[in-house]
C-alpha cells in the first residue's frame, strides 16, 4: 500500500512531540514514498518510506549515518548535514524522518571556482572528526591495508577486461608496490563525495548530503572528484587549502587522490563490462586512452607526478573542458 503525502506527515506529526508542519510537497520516485516539509521553526525534513529492497538498503545506510552525525559531531562541522529525527513503522512500511541540509547542487553551478576554498574547510573538517565517534559496525572501516587491497582488486578486475592499455597497468601496479604510499592513518570520508553532493550558497559550502558509503578509510578517496575534474594548478591549490586546515604527516595524500581518480575510470569499465553496457565500456575505454595521453612519460614509479595536461573524468555525459585557474570568465559547459 503506498503511503500518501498526508499519510506520511501525520506520522511524522504524531511520533515527534512538538513538530508542527507548515507545507508540504510530494516528493515520490519509483524507490520511495517521500514528502517533503517545511517545519513552524523553519526547517525543511524528508519523510519517506522505501519501496524497493535497493532503496531500503539505502535508507538504512543513510539512516546510520544519520544517527552518527549527532549534535556533538554536527557542531564539529562547518555545514550542514542531513540527520535522522525519527525513525519507525506503520503497517510494516518503515518510514525515516530526516532532517535536510540546504543549499545548491555545486554540480549545477558553471564556475564552481569560488567555493573550492570552502569545500576545502569541508573536506579537512570531515577528515579531522574523531573516528572514536563511530561505534562498531555503524559504518565500514578500512586499514591502510585494506585499502591496498581494495585498490589491487580493482586493478586485477580491470585487467581481466584486457581493455585497459598496459602502461597504465603498469603505472598502477608500480603504486601498488610503493609502500610509502600506503601509510597514513584512516579518517571518516564520505566515501562518495562528487559535486551532487555538496550543497552552496555563492562561495561557500552550506551541506553536504548523500552519505550511504560513508567510512572510515582512506581520506584520498574524498579527493577523486577534485582531482577528475579540475586542472593540475587548481588542483594543487586546493591540496594547499586542505592542508592549512588539516596539517598531518600523510605527505602522499595528493598522490593516492591521483591515483583514486585514475582507478574511478577502472571502476566505471568493470561497471559496465559487469552490467553488459556496450555504451559505458566505450566510454570509459575513451576516458582511459585520454588518461594515458595526459600521463605519458610520467616515471611509472611516482604517482604524484603531473600529467601533462589536466584530466577530465565524467560519468554518464559528454566530457566538459577542465576547469583551469587561468579561465577568465566561467566556463560555458555543464560539469
Amino acid at each position: 500500500m503506498a503511503l500518501s503525502p498526508i499519510m506520511l506527515t501525520a506520522w511524522a506529526v504524531a511520533e515527534i512531540p512538538g513538530l508542527e508542519i507548515d507545507g508540504y510537497r510530494d516528493a515520490s520516485t519509483t524507490d520511495f514514498d517521500r514528502v517533503v516539509c517545511r517545519t513552524s521553526d523553519d526547517r525543511i525534513i524528508s519523510i519517506s518510506s522505501p519501496l524497493t529492497a535497493t532503496a531500503a538498503d539505502l535508507q538504512n545506510a543513510e539512516h546510520r549515518v544519520g544517527q552518527l552525525l549527532g549534535e556533538g559531531v554536527r557542531s564539529r562541522l562547518p555545514f550542514s548535514v542531513p540527520h535522522t529525527l525519527a525513525a519507525g513503522s506503520q503497517d510494516k512500511r518503515r518510514i525515516v524522518v530526516t532532517v535536510d541540509a540546504s543549499g545548491k547542487p555545486l554540480s549545477t553551478v558553471k564556475d564552481p571556482r569560488p567555493a573550492l576554498r570552502s569545500l576545502a574547510t569541508a573536506l579537512a573538517a570531515i577528515h579531522s572528526l574523531p573516528t572514536s565517534i563511530v561505534t562498531r559496525n555503524v559504518i565500514p572501516t578500512s586499514t591502510s591495508l585494506d585499502c591496498l587491497r581494495d585498490a589491487a582488486g580493482i586493478i586485477d578486475r580491470a585487467h581481466q577486461t584486457t581493455k585497459v592499455p598496459s602502461a597504465l597497468l603498469d603505472r598502477w601496479d608500480a603504486a601498488i608496490e610503493d609502500a610509502g604510499l600506503w601509510q597514513f592513518t584512516p579518517t571518516i570520508t564520505h566515501g562518495n563525495l562528487d559535486f551532487d553532493a555538496v550543497l552552496v550558497d555563492g562561495p561557500h559550502v552550506t551541506g553536504i548530503i548523500n552519505w550511504a558509503d560513508a567510512r572510515v578509510g582512506d581520506p584520498a578517496d574524498d579527493f577523486r572528484t577534485v582531482f577528475g575534474r579540475l586542472s593540475n594548478e587548481l588542483a594543487a591549490q586546493f591540496m594547499q587549502d586542505y592542508s592549512a586546515e588539516r596539517p598531518s604527516n600523510d605527505r602522499r595524500l595528493a598522490h593516492r587522490a591521483r591515483f583514486a581518480s585514475e582507478l574511478h575510470v577502472a571502476r566505471w569499465l568493470i561497471h559496465g563490462t559487469d552490467s553488459n553496457d556496450d555504451a559505458t565500456v566505450a566510454e570509459a575505454v575513451g576516458m582511459l586512452n585520454s588518461l594515458l595521453a595526459s600521463v605519458t612519460d610520467n616515471p611509472a614509479t611516482d604517482l604524484g607526478a603531473p600529467p601533462k595536461a589536466p584530466t577530465t573524468i565524467v560519468f554518464g555525459g559528454d566530457a566538459p573542458a577542465p576547469i583551469s585557474a587561468a579561465t577568465v570568465e566561467p566556463t560555458t559547459e555543464p560539469l
